[in-house]
């Protein structure tokens, strides 16, 4: 008789958004059987305790997961099981570059409530507990870099109007040396400010916006020149159309005319020389 025993292991992506470390810890079989996750889903809070003692006094938030064999956990789907949804390209599921513009196709997805078949679960540090954890809050991992956009800068400074540009955070590159010599001297550098409203941009967008207005003007001239060049040539089409008529007419009265003259003229002859006829039976009968 062979006995199998289910042996569960799951993955735990612990990040500290406060000192910026992320760490990965394996969670043995003894502490999932014992932690009812059922009860918990993707956005709650969660207690570190469950995952052992090591996570004493510490508060997760649930961001995501994925099971055995690898398909996401989707917020929404409230379920513990995998289901199929027709999903658009970009969505947690489908990546984008796999679809053409405007496809759906339709992916497999977890639930969004947590089980025992989940292969890695990641979590998010709420509350911090009395004992440090090793390489996640005994650790600094400050922003290598700072913002760029100018808005997020004048948020990050308190500014209202001011000019950014002496506020932007710079990085000191170090000098660097080969041999005993220096080949390249300390330097910083910054980023380039994006969204930067100076008087330039201002001047520009004044510039641009005026031969918009001018562009606009040119072409209701235009119109206006337009529109007159065809109504001068539909008036003087008329013009010809009413004097051909004209022309017309009186070449059909002068025609009409003509023909009567012509038809009187013929019955007058017709009249004579029947007249002629019977003037010359008249002397032969006497």
């Amino acid at each position: 008789v062979f006995l199998f025993l289910h042996y569960y292991r799951m993955k735990l992506l612990l990040a500290d958004p406060s000192t910026g470390g992320t760490k990965s810890v394996d969670i043995d079989d003894d502490y999932l059987r014992k932690a009812n996750l059922g009860d918990y889903r993707m956005g709650q809070e969660i207690d570190g305790r469950i995952f052992g003692d090591a996570f004493d006094g510490y508060s997760f938030r649930i961001t995501g997961g994925q099971d055995k064999d690898g398909f996401p956990m989707k917020q929404g789907v409230m379920t513990s099981s995998r289901v199929r949804l027709l999903l658009t390209p970009g969505t947690t599921g489908f990546q984008k570059w796999r679809a053409r513009k405007g496809e759906r196709k339709r992916r497999s997805v977890r639930g969004c409530i947590l089980g025992i078949d989940l292969a890695t679960l990641a979590l998010v540090v709420v509350k911090k507990g009395d004992k440090e954890i090793e390489g996640l809050t005994d650790v600094s991992h400050p922003l290598r870099l700072g913002p760029k956009r100018a808005n997020k800068i004048r948020k990050l400074f308190g500014l209202t109007t001011q000019d950014v540009r002496k506020y932007v955070v710079r990085r000191t590159i170090p000098e660097k040396e080969k041999d005993g010599q220096i080949v390249r001297r300390a330097y910083s550098k910054a980023p380039k400010i994006q969204r930067l409203i100076v008087p330039a941009v201002i001047r520009r967008r004044k510039k641009k916006l005026q031969e918009k207005k001018e562009r606009v003007a040119a072409s209701a001239e235009e119109r206006k020149a337009y529109i007159s060049l065809i109504l001068s040539q539909r008036r003087d089409e008329r013009l010809r159309e009413n004097n051909r008529r004209i022309k017309s007419k009186r070449h059909s009265i002068k025609k009409q005319a003509d023909e009567i003259r012509e038809s009187r003229q013929v019955a007058s002859e017709k009249q004579r020389k029947a007249s002629a006829a019977g003037k010359t039976k008249s002397k032969g009968k006497k």
